[in-house]
């Protein structure tokens, strides 16, 4: 869905945005607990800079030919991936307290950075394998990583400052794009606890509307594809940003189903062991 170059002009796009949007904030508002556990405003904006430094030079590098693990790291795929992301979060933390007061300032600089770490890249370096901790991924899938990264977490701290917090309709797509090849399985795993395998087809609306299955349980991971004449086990309906903020583990199936958020057919019992 979109060309490399395509995507890098919507996250240099999409990055500006957010930057506008939190010129706005009042001072009190950078210190608001965001939706992302552990974290205020101020550490999720922290995070998202952050993420210049960790992505940038890993895409730069693999469009020039090395997706390598870079020296000091362990090789892509390698590590308790639950624990690097519980340490992540006292990372962001860390990072946003060495600010002090000028993190607007700084965030608009390394956007900037950002935009010329990607200023190197042609459409031919779609497919070009990249390092990354979780595993390795294309360039393709590093740009649609960054779209999600700023999608997900604008989301984290407009959702707590104001009503009805609308995902950007432009990077949806990217995000759907990414889920089955980086998220879903590696990031999310909803049958983890579950001793049988099941298949989970979720029809989506709006945005991005389609038909996905997730193949979860019976001890093996996750894995997400495009619905086909496979028989499911249990159907859930909703429009794609609720699938976004389910995935991300930002509202549980539990509270999506009492909220009537998303509407479920076929074997309903297994609606309480997805994802628990």
């Amino acid at each position: 869905m979109g060309s490399v170059m395509e995507k890098v002009q919507l996250v240099k796009a999409e990055s500006a945005r957010i930057g506008v949007y939190l010129k706005t904030l009042k001072p009190e508002q950078w210190s608001i607990p965001s939706a992302c556990d552990a974290w205020e405003v101020q550490d999720v904006v922290a995070h998202v800079m952050g993420a210049v430094e960790r992505f940038g030079p890993n895409i730069v590098r693999g469009a020039g030919g090395d997706g390598s693990a870079p020296e000091g790291m362990p090789e892509a795929g390698v590590g308790d991936m639950a624990a690097r992301l519980r340490a992540n979060a006292q990372v962001a933390v860390d990072f946003r307290e060495s600010l002090g007061g000028e993190i607007l300032n700084i965030y608009n600089k390394e956007m900037t950075r950002f935009d010329e770490f990607l200023s190197v890249l042609t459409d031919a370096d779609k497919d070009k394998p990249c390092y990354h901790p979780a595993g390795t991924i294309t360039v393709e899938t590093y740009l649609n990583l960054r779209l999600t990264e700023l999608i997900v977490h604008e989301w984290d701290i407009r959702s707590r400052l104001e009503e009805a917090t609308v995902m950007s309709a432009e990077s949806l797509p990217s995000i759907m794009e990414m889920f089955p090849v980086f998220v879903v399985g590696r990031l999310f795993d909803p049958g983890a606890n579950m001793p049988v395998s099941a298949r989970f087809r979720f029809e989506l609306t709006g945005t991005v509307a389609g038909s996905h299955d997730i193949i979860a349980g019976g001890g093996q991971k996750a894995m997400m594809e495009s619905a086909s004449d496979k028989r499911p086990d249990a159907i859930f309906g909703c429009d794609t940003q609720t699938f976004v903020l389910l995935v991300y583990g930002r509202l549980s199936m539990e509270q999506l189903l009492a909220d009537g958020l998303v509407v479920a057919s076929g074997d309903t019992s297994l609606s309480g062991q997805f994802g628990c």
